[in-house]
């Protein structure tokens, strides 16, 4: 049996649109892969210590890069603890009754907690440190 060119370049023609429509990519399209989306709650990116870097006589912003929705009342808690170099000085953000940033000071150390009012705002969590150190923070 002989196969023309013609009904060829059909099955073909009616393969690759099945292909499409079935959700594949036709094999000359390029093919990114996009990132799993990070959810809270999930192991991750957004849950769990962070590590950071502070330098000398400046302070520097660090940002979890995760949004935290907020309530009415709630409070958010941020801990840190150093694990190479001298103490820090730390700031962390809230936010006060009216929903404007606000930074709570949190003292000096190698290591503490502070609990800052957070309320109904969707925000990422950030804190200023100060100081030369290795750090871990949530």
């Amino acid at each position: 049996m002989r196969i023309s060119r013609r009904i060829a370049t059909g099955a073909v023609s009616l393969l690759s649109f099945a292909a499409i429509a079935a959700g594949a990519a036709p094999a000359s399209a390029s093919q990114t892969v996009a990132p799993a989306p990070t959810t809270l709650g999930a192991k991750g990116v957004c849950m769990g210590w962070k590590n950071a870097g502070s330098i000398p006589g400046k302070w520097s912003t660090l940002n979890d890069g995760c949004a935290h929705f907020g309530f009415k009342g709630m409070k958010m808690v941020y801990a840190w603890k150093v694990f190479k170099g001298s103490s820090i000085c730390v700031q962390a953000k809230g936010f006060n009754a009216k929903g404007k940033k606000t930074w709570y000071k949190a003292g000096c150390g190698k290591s503490g907690k502070i609990t800052v009012p957070w309320g109904n705002v969707a925000a990422n969590k950030e804190m200023k440190v100060k100081g030369a150190a290795l750090l871990r923070w949530n």
